[in-house]
């Protein structure tokens, strides 16, 4: 059996923890290169699980801020009474409650990088505050008699459509122009699953050591049956299925049957999944039809034939035998 099983030393397409070898990723990676020079705003697109705060940690560490403090704050988990005091802090007595002076975001991100997640959640109280931090550089804490002078490298991300929500009169088109200096947009990874593999090996390797497992790799057959799925929840989601598959592997090499259910049902709908059954056939010979065609779908994997089928490895031996597949 090959398998897919480059080791760290050798692995293309690494980058400050993404992993991509496709050319959508390779340009991702060359934008953050070029921003992390600079001090302007970015602004980071993407569905959930995308990696936008890899690339936010990416852009600081190869920025002149690199040693400076980075903070990330997702702004859709702050409840709408909450934020300000959140991102520009309070003094002491601000407000029932406050009994003690608190720094805000912004301040304990002085000289450094403020990462906030999900900026489209932002009510318009906030996002008129925030503008008017951008365009000032200094942020006023609640109950304070003066503001504080700060100097911070903002990044927002959103896995929204920011600018129909300008349309539409939920996001201020000044903040979004403020925020949209340099954009990055992350593929989702159905739209690269050339480098499903590479990720899905990466997490492997992670995990195994881990959980002290010496697993050897991911067949070839299994990456191009995780490459047939559409991975909604993006790297996030392989990475969570991975870690799983690795905890209930009890063998050598993970295959289709560590992975749920959701996964395995649409590796089996793919074209070569399916065959044709002449009307009229005894239900003997469907049965033995379907369990060599399943058969031959697993290139010969007992197991997998056997939980694609719904039956325990026992039952499919027995039926084998009773059928007269011994050999198979």
């Amino acid at each position: 059996m090959k398998f897919f099983s480059e080791t760290p030393k050798s692995l293309k397409g690494s980058f400050d923890g993404l992993i991509g070898k496709t050319p959508t990723m390779q340009n991702v990676f060359k934008l953050i290169e070029q921003v992390a020079k600079t001090n302007v705003t970015v602004l980071i697109l993407g569905e959930s699980g995308t990696g936008k705060e890899l690339v936010s940690s990416s852009i600081h560490n190869r920025s002149t801020r690199a040693k400076k403090p980075f903070e990330a704050v997702n702004m859709g988990a702050i409840s709408p009474e909450l934020v300000i005091s959140e991102l520009f802090g309070h003094e002491k007595g601000a407000y029932t409650g406050a009994i003690e002076r608190k720094a805000g975001r912004f301040e304990r991100a002085n000289t450094g990088t403020l990462f906030m997640d999900e900026i489209s959640s932002m009510d318009h109280r906030t996002q008129i505050s925030l503008l008017r931090v951008l365009e000032t550089r200094k942020v006023h804490p609640i109950g304070a008699r003066s503001s504080i002078p700060v100097d911070v490298r903002v990044i927002g991300a959103t896995n929204k459509d920011l600018y129909e929500l300008v349309q539409s009169g939920i996001f201020r088109e000044d903040l979004y122009y403020r925020f949209n200096v340099f954009s990055i947009q992350l593929p989702p990874l159905r739209d690269r699953k050339d480098d499903i593999g590479l990720i899905a090996s990466e997490f492997m390797r992670f995990f195994s050591k881990k959980y002290k497992k010496k697993i050897k790799g991911l067949s070839e057959d299994l990456v191009k049956q995780l490459c047939e799925y559409d991975w909604p929840g993006n790297v996030r989601e392989l990475k969570n299925v991975i870690h799983r598959a690795v905890v209930i592997c009890e063998e050598d090499s993970l295959n289709i049957s560590h992975f749920p259910s959701r996964i395995i049902e649409q590796a089996s709908e793919s074209e070569d999944a399916y065959f044709k059954l002449r009307v009229g056939s005894t239900l003997k010979d469907a049965e033995k039809e379907l369990i060599l065609k399943t058969l031959a779908y697993t290139n010969g994997n007992k197991q997998k034939t056997a939980h694609l089928l719904g039956i325990s490895r026992k039952s499919l031996y027995n039926k084998l035998e009773k059928l007269g597949l011994n050999d198979v």
